[in-house]
């Protein structure tokens, strides 16, 4: 079997690096402004909480197997494969709002005057921060699904009219 080698992503590399670099650096300077109030937590977790359920959506979508239909068996694996990346890359997107929405119960259950308040403050900011910055590719990962599909329903329509690209 032809196995074809996967290049690395030094795009994705470095878009979630920048993504850590920007969360610390706000995290240092800004995390003393956020508050355990109840408006400002529930406010934050019902954002996370919705774009939690668009990843869910989103991994869906590319779970479905009319997403790899190819034209050979070997086409099928390897398009498998992919999606099977995308679908881990979306769980990890997924698995940080979690891990945001615990430490923000955490947050809202502490007092300013706890000793690991700060400590947790400054970890909320940076999940918060963080968790924005991986979710701004979450509309291009949805454009390219829907463009994918589309193209694969027009391929499948000239294929069986017998017509040629």
């Amino acid at each position: 079997m032809n196995k074809k080698k996967r290049e690395i992503e030094y795009g994705r590399i470095a878009y979630a690096a920048s993504g850590v670099l920007i969360s610390l650096g706000l995290s240092y300077l800004f995390s003393d402004r956020l508050k355990n109030t109840a408006d400002i937590i529930s406010y934050v977790a019902t954002v996370f909480s919705i774009l939690a359920g668009v990843v869910i959506a989103i991994v869906s979508i590319l779970g479905e197997p009319s997403m790899i239909a190819e034209s050979s068996w070997r086409k099928d694996f390897y398009a498998a494969k992919e999606i099977q990346r995308k679908i881990h890359r979306h769980t990890d997107v997924f698995v940080l709002y979690i891990v945001l929405l615990s430490a923000l119960f955490v947050f809202s259950l502490l007092s300013p005057s706890d000793s690991i308040f700060k400590y947790i403050q400054s970890s909320c900011f940076f999940l918060i921060s963080l968790s924005f910055w991986m979710s701004l590719s979450l509309p291009f990962s949805l454009k390219a699904i829907q463009q994918k599909r589309m193209n694969k329903a027009i391929a499948s329509r000239q294929k069986s009219q017998g017509e040629s690209k």
